[in-house]
């Protein structure tokens, strides 16, 4: 700790000096206001004791100058001056003066005082370096986001984009996505759907996405079967998911034909909203992902058909939970209503954006705390 002593009489000087070296502290003196600016510069110190009334200069400009020159560093300063009255201390306080000290003054007073403002300026340089450390790690941080989120858009980019046969929509309730939304046609013509729920959100739950893609993928090149691509997965996320995490998803394949054949585990619902207006559900039966051993596992399937002009809609439990300005949920006779209406629409993406727009303007203003995904698919090819 380091302190400068701005003063034009020795006897002060002396005194500060011996107070302050008692209290461990290196000292400087000056007696002028020249001095004083560059040995602050030089001498850099964390304390500073100034009179009013110094040698070429007055104190009250002179304290502003150090402020100046201290930049954004915690310097206090003290005033020790023999004029006491209320214009004077106004003046000081007024012009960057962190206390006040009368002369003559009590040694046990200075001394109290100056250890008050040496345990000011320890805080201060404590939290400094805390700042400095949180902002060396939030770089870090956002430098690894960065490339996570790199990885993650790249694989996804594998994935048919938005069309009149295919839509996706996934609202993110953090900076990382805990839902996985893959489609892609296959060799044969048929078509490959996966749509996973992650347990929570943000980069946790995004972390299982990679694997899961990689065998997604994998088996679009491979042309697997349903239930091997399940097994697969759930026999990945069983190795490398902590017990508390799991994935929820639905796992699809459909033909050229329409046919559905289609593994479900810990998913809402989805629906095929028929041409003529009729919402059938396909419910989702098994366990999710990444729950049971691969003996336990049930890899059994269930089928049914995508007609022309039929859509299937595939949502992620976040619509379900969604919640509006009165903390209601928007649960299942809403979310059927919004499907019923949106996919009435000719064009499957004017009816995605409807979608979209319903849910928007339940929620309102309020937070989303999960993240949402919907998935359309309409049979346009028959």
């Amino acid at each position: 700790m380091k302190l400068l002593c701005v003063d034009s009489e020795l006897v002060y000087r002396e005194i500060i000096s011996l107070c302050a070296e008692k209290a461990g502290v290196l000292v400087k003196t000056v007696d002028n206001f020249d001095d004083a600016a560059a040995a602050f510069v030089e001498f850099a110190p964390d304390i500073v004791t100034l009179d009013v009334i110094i040698k070429g200069g007055n104190g009250l400009d002179l304290v502003k100058k150090l402020k100046s020159l201290a930049g954004h560093r915690f310097v206090p300063i003290i005033f020790l001056a023999s004029q006491t009255s209320d214009p004077v201390m106004d003046s000081c306080f007024k012009n960057g003066a962190d206390d006040f000290i009368p002369k003559p003054f009590n040694e046990v007073l200075f001394n109290i005082r100056l250890k008050t403002h040496m345990r000011h300026v320890e805080l201060i340089k404590e939290m400094y370096r805390k700042n400095k450390a949180l902002t060396f790690y939030q770089t870090v941080i956002e430098r690894e986001h960065e490339m996570a989120h790199h990885v993650l858009d790249h694989i996804q980019t594998r994935s048919e984009q938005n069309s009149e046969s295919v839509a996706i929509t996934r609202l993110s309730a953090a900076s990382f996505n805990g839902d996985l939304a893959l489609v892609k046609t296959r060799a044969d013509g048929a078509r490959l759907v996966f749509v996973g729920d992650f347990t929570g959100h943000g980069l946790p739950a995004s972390i299982g996405a990679l694997p899961v893609m990689q065998a997604f993928f994998d088996a679009v090149d491979d042309l697997d079967g349903i239930n091997k691509l399940a097994s697969k997965i759930n026999r990945i996320l069983l190795s490398v998911l902590p017990d508390y995490m799991f994935c929820a998803g639905y796992i699809m394949l459909i033909t050229t034909f329409g046919k559905i054949t289609y593994w479900g585990g810990g998913m809402p619902n989805a629906f095929i909203r028929r041409v003529s207006g009729q919402l059938d559900l396909l419910r989702s039966s098994h366990m999710p992902l990444g729950v049971l051993s691969a003996e336990e596992f049930e890899s059994d399937l269930q089928e049914t058909e995508l007609l022309a002009g039929d859509t299937l809609i595939i949502i992620s439990d976040g619509v379900l939970e969604l919640k509006n300005a009165s903390n209601e949920m928007l649960g299942s006779e809403r979310t059927q209503s919004v499907i019923q209406e949106s996919y009435s629409q000719v064009s499957l993406l004017n009816a995605q954006k409807t979608a979209e727009k319903r849910l928007a303007e339940y929620r309102g203003e309020t937070e989303q705390l999960d993240d949402i995904t919907l998935v359309a698919l309409r049979n346009t090819c028959l």
